[in-house]
């Protein structure tokens, strides 16, 4: 049995503590995290910029290229570079938050460090929101001020960020620009959720663990949508009311993702504060 209370009432004086010795006995893993997430975005910027400023310095000096075309060249080059950097920092926001996500319990992956979280003089719900606030906030954080880093990179090697905020711009113009926004936030969200749930479950390899469920998940998903398409069902009556009922889907699936989201945390912090010292498949 644990000699911590679960159910002991938030203290905000115990949880600064709390915070406090953590970040003392991890500050090397976080730095090190730190450096990782800032550093991949960095890494790719610089890549592109080499890439893009060689390129760019090849149009200068062809001699075939002049004036108005050779302006209408570089900012065509400028645009792919920075749109390239852009589309490249979104797949790793992505999976930067699934790996956030799996490393939230790691803490639980053996008898040791299961002593050592739980034995902490705090409650558990002190030490999951802990365990939240850093994978999931300071996570997320660190990956975007990473990738504004590596925007900054790019608008200094060759102005390519300039460009592709440019086209952001014009798309949050857009009357889509909300929706599809808070579709991409959200879902990419619940992946973070959907690997922290899984640390909770399996905080040892967890994200490996996690990714094949989700991928058998997801093929039988798509077993299950052919078998759906392939029955005799009007289509066309589906799809005429979903063009009539399009904000009802659109608000619809966004409140769907939203609780996709609230229901793996709650399933993760069941799981979290019901998880003993001692487990009886982990011996290790």
């Amino acid at each position: 049995m644990d000699t911590i209370d679960t159910y002991k009432a938030f203290s905000s004086e115990r949880f600064n503590s709390l915070l406090k010795a953590d970040f003392t006995a991890n500050k090397s893993n976080y730095i090190k995290l730190a450096i990782g997430s800032i550093g991949v975005f960095t890494a790719i910027a610089l890549l592109i910029s080499i890439f893009t400023v060689i390129d760019i310095n090849s149009l200068k000096h062809a001699s075939d290229l002049t004036g108005r075309v050779l302006d209408g060249a570089i900012q065509s080059r400028q645009n792919t570079g920075g749109m390239t950097y852009f589309t490249l920092s979104l797949w790793v926001l992505s999976i930067g938050l699934t790996v956030l996500g799996s490393l939230t319990f790691s803490n639980l992956s053996s008898k040791r460090s299961r002593i050592s979280a739980f034995m902490v003089p705090a409650s558990r719900v002190e030490k999951f929101t802990m365990r939240l606030l850093t994978y999931l906030v300071g996570g997320t954080l660190l990956l975007v001020i990473g990738f504004f880093i590596g925007m900054l990179i790019c608008q200094i090697a060759f102005g390519g960020a300039g460009v592709a905020m440019d086209e952001l711009s014009n798309f949050f113009s857009q009357d889509y620009s909300f929706s599809i926004t808070m579709a991409f936030i959200l879902m990419a969200l619940l992946g973070n959720s959907l690997y922290a749930l899984g640390s909770s479950l399996w905080p040892k390899l967890s994200w490996i663990k996690t990714w094949v469920v989700i991928m058998v998940v997801q093929w039988l998903g798509a077993l299950l949508l052919m078998m759906v398409s392939a029955a005799d069902i009007s289509w066309y009556a589906f799809f005429h009311f979903f063009e009539l009922n399009i904000d009802l889907f659109e608000w619809g699936g966004l409140t769907l993702l939203a609780l996709l989201n609230i229901v793996c945390w709650v399933i993760a912090w069941w799981r979290y504060k019901n998880t003993q010292i001692i487990q009886r498949f982990m011996t290790k």
